[in-house]
């Protein structure tokens, strides 16, 4: 009995292991455990009291536009996991701009890839959304963090059928194993 405790108790453990390792935030986006982060909605209702403020946050990119000496990616944000992984939905809090100093080549920083960047609320900017006026809340990235694709997995188990027959009992269980087949789907998406 102890000896199926163990083993009934393994997958569990690496799975915790798993999610532990999957949600530590990426080191270029760390910030020491006492420093205050700016909200994004706070900017959006009052931008003039959170200029300087540190700020991270994350969305999905919209737009890359590559000037002399600095870059503008406009992203639509989107709340943050605790991995500080963007968490994508129907309804968004708005869009933003960062800016960063140097090139982003508009080839890996296209639309539709996910971002976080950290840096410090400037003051906001007017633009437009296709003809709508809209006021873009600006943050000047000191560090930004380009996310990979999740690659959707489809996973099936099936059953050994000599898993329940009468010579199971004959042999030891280790020689019967269940089967897993693991099914790779063609196609990505964005999480």
């Amino acid at each position: 009995m102890k000896k199926l405790n163990q083993i009934l108790a393994l997958p569990l453990v690496i799975g915790t292991l798993f999610i532990s390792g999957c949600s530590s935030i990426p080191e270029s986006l760390q910030v020491s455990e006492n420093t205050t982060l700016t909200n994004f909605a706070q900017v959006r209702e009052n931008p003039a009291n959170a200029q300087g403020n540190l700020a991270r946050w994350g969305g999905v990119i919209a737009k890359v536009v590559n000037n002399a000496d600095n870059t503008m990616i406009e992203i639509v944000h989107f709340p943050l996991k605790s991995s500080s992984r963007p968490k994508q939905g129907n309804e968004t809090q708005g869009r933003f701009r960062v800016y960063f100093s140097g090139l982003l080549d508009p080839v890996i920083y296209k639309e539709g890839k996910s971002i976080t960047s950290l840096g410090h609320v400037s003051p906001s900017e007017l633009g437009k959304i296709g003809e709508h006026e809209y006021t873009y809340p600006v943050l000047n990235a000191s560090k930004i963090h380009l996310w990979k694709d999740i690659k959707a997995i489809d996973v099936q188990v099936t059953r050994d059928p000599f898993w329940y027959s009468p010579s199971y009992w004959h042999y030891p269980r280790s020689y019967y194993p269940r089967t897993v087949v693991v099914r790779k789907s063609s196609k990505s998406t964005t999480k």
